[in-house]
């Protein structure tokens, strides 16, 4: 994790970069200067190849002093652009200190006989808050800005980089699993008709935010009219061909029968075995908060292994209350990277989002494990491009909680009244269940 601190003197700049230096056990605190380089490249090096660090002043101190102090800038405004894209990909986090009542300065600079300091450090402050108004532009950038004049601002502070400090959203750990597999995985020589496999054994992630249960990397593609069809299709308990085949033929390709589905989650869950897992473990948690026993179980033994084309690929999920927040385990047999994993991750934390809010409890984290967890050779430039690209997101999102509420209107439609998946797509948008953000 990275941390940049920017603001005026005087406003707890070295003060906070040595509390989280020591708090979280970070390797060193980098002090840029006027005697530094400060061009573009010294800031991309810095943020390429200096993990856990606290970064006291950086890219925009060069924005912002030369037009005080009347020297050349190091950055172009193209370059200070690139390094907050930089900074963004990184998922560092950005803390910009300023205050709205100058005497609070005043008071500090009186301590160190330094007053006649106070009118520079007036113009630092105004320009340090333009720009952090510039910033405020970037909505995936992990920024703080401190108004240190109001009281508890500093505790605001602390708390937000505690609950920000080493973050893992689902984008997050999507991308960091693409490059394990890019860099990491070994070739697995199939007769597979789909081809060789480049595959990680035994490898878990974890996400430690599920606000957003679905992937919006742009590099990801997820397809949002698909995972919407198949969450409702799971939502509704079903496990029928005809509903799930309308968003996509691989199913039938999968199917045993011809009608039915193995791997549909929500009659598993919710049909199968003769009682509805899922609001069973909800009873369990509401008795027993802290129980142990709360598993749904998904693959269980079957004779026909050998035969079927459908073996459910996740073994079960196990739910714990810890800190009053929920937290879930998902474990695996097997796991395709592009195809099963974008949308079985939307489909699990959503589930995870609801027993929580019907707990009355917080999101907790959300752990992935996966005996194997492989991309095909026709996947392969796709794990690549996401490996190697940004976290930028995609300006639209899909809203799980929206698609829930209109649950029964879109399985009507999808049963009665479809037309195509273009339609389909229409009135997701209508529902502002696809929307821009």
């Amino acid at each position: 994790m990275q941390i940049i601190i920017e603001g005026p003197d005087a406003t707890g700049k070295s003060t906070l970069a040595e509390k989280v230096y020591k708090k979280y056990g970070m390797k060193q605190i980098i002090h840029s200067t006027s005697k530094t380089r400060n061009d573009y490249h010294y800031h991309a090096d810095l943020l390429d190849y200096c993990e856990d660090c606290v970064f006291e002043r950086f890219h925009i101190g060069e924005m912002v002093y030369p037009q005080i102090y009347g020297r050349e800038g190091k950055l172009s405004d193209n370059d200070f652009f690139a390094l907050n894209k930089k900074i963004v990909d990184n998922h560092a986090m950005m803390i910009i200190l300023y205050t709205s009542d100058l005497s609070v300065l005043e008071d500090r600079l009186i301590e160190r006989g330094e007053l006649n300091y106070l009118e520079e450090i007036d113009q630092q402050n105004k320009f340090f808050m333009k720009e952090a108004y510039i910033l405020g532009v970037y909505e995936d950038m992990l920024l703080k800005c401190v108004d240190i004049s109001q009281p508890g601002a500093y505790e605001e502070l602390d708390k937000w980089i505690d609950l920000h400090y080493g973050e893992v959203t689902p984008n997050i750990a999507y991308r960091n699993l693409c490059r394990d597999l890019v860099n990491k995985g070994h070739v697995m020589e199939t007769k597979n008709i789909r081809g060789n496999t480049k595959e990680l054994c035994n490898y878990s992630f974890i996400i430690t935010n599920i606000e957003d249960p679905v992937l919006s990397l742009k590099t990801a593609e997820c397809n949002y009219n698909y995972l919407a069809g198949e969450i409702l299709w799971y939502w509704s308990s079903r496990n029928d061909l005809d509903f799930i085949s309308k968003f996509s033929n691989m199913w039938a390709k999968v199917s045993d029968d011809g009608k039915s589905c193995n791997s549909a989650y929500g009659f598993l869950l919710k049909e199968k075995y003769g009682f509805n897992q899922i609001e069973k473990i909800i009873e369990l948690l509401k008795v027993d908060p802290y129980s142990r026993r709360a598993v749904m179980n998904i693959n269980v033994p079957n004779e026909n292994v050998i035969e079927t084309k459908d073996e459910p690929c996740t073994i079960c999920l196990i739910y714990q209350i810890r800190d009053n927040r929920l937290h879930c385990t998902c474990v695996m047999r097997s796991n395709d990277l592009t195809y099963g994993l974008r949308n079985d991750l939307g489909f699990f934390l959503t589930l995870q989002r609801y027993i929580a809010n019907r707990l009355d409890v917080g999101y907790g984290t959300y752990t992935h494990f996966a005996a194997s967890i492989h991309v095909y050779d026709k996947d392969y430039e796709f794990a690549k491009k996401v490996a190697t690209g940004t976290l930028d997101s995609r300006k639209e999102r899909l809203d799980v909680d929206n698609l829930l509420a209109n649950e029964d209107l879109l399985i009507d439609y999808v049963d009665n009244s479809w037309v195509n998946r273009e339609e389909f797509t229409r009135l997701l948008s209508d529902k502002l269940i696809i929307r821009e953000v």
